[in-house]
């Protein structure tokens, strides 16, 4: 059975990518859908097991470390592995750097704890298992990543591969 842990997989890239999966997959497919929304999750859980794929749904905030080092125990109580991490959890962001005001800095770091962090908070914690299982980890980035948009500069920087 191959265990794949999907952030943001309630909508989305990674819900079509649960769906894809599940489809080329089914019965050898252990999903693990980390998302915001339980509704959201639940309903792409139940299209994922129409094609016999095994899910585990896992409402959660990538912006909270303990969040993610939970998610990563969740998956390895139910299935007892990691093959896979994908971290595709993200949010976006448009302003022009110079129009934000000194007290509206905040949702910056509210980016970057999402983008930025909410990957290295899910890797780290799985690494030792996917180093064990000798699993990939895939994060989703952005071309915007690659080259610098105005009024992008926040999402592009937490977006860089």
């Amino acid at each position: 059975m191959n265990v794949v842990v999907i952030t943001g997989g309630s909508d989305g890239i990674g819900a079509e990518m649960a769906r894809q999966l599940a489809g080329r997959h089914g019965a050898q497919l252990a999903l693990v859908l980390a998302g915001r929304s339980q509704q959201k999750l639940d309903a792409v859980a139940a299209q994922c097991r129409t094609h016999g794929a095994q899910v585990l749904c896992v409402a959660m905030d990538v912006a909270q470390e303990a969040q993610c080092r939970s998610l990563v125990d969740q998956a390895l109580q139910q299935f007892g592995r990691i093959d896979t991490l994908v971290n595709n959890a993200g949010i976006s962001a448009q302003a022009l750097f110079e129009e934000v005001g000194a007290d509206d800095l905040h949702w910056y770091e509210d980016l970057m704890r999402v983008n930025l962090w909410g990957a290295v908070w899910c890797t780290h914690a799985a690494l030792p298992h996917l180093k064990a299982s000798r699993g990939r980890i895939v994060a989703v980035s952005s071309l915007a990543g690659l080259v610098g948009v105005p009024g992008r500069t926040a999402y592009s920087a937490t977006k860089s591969p």
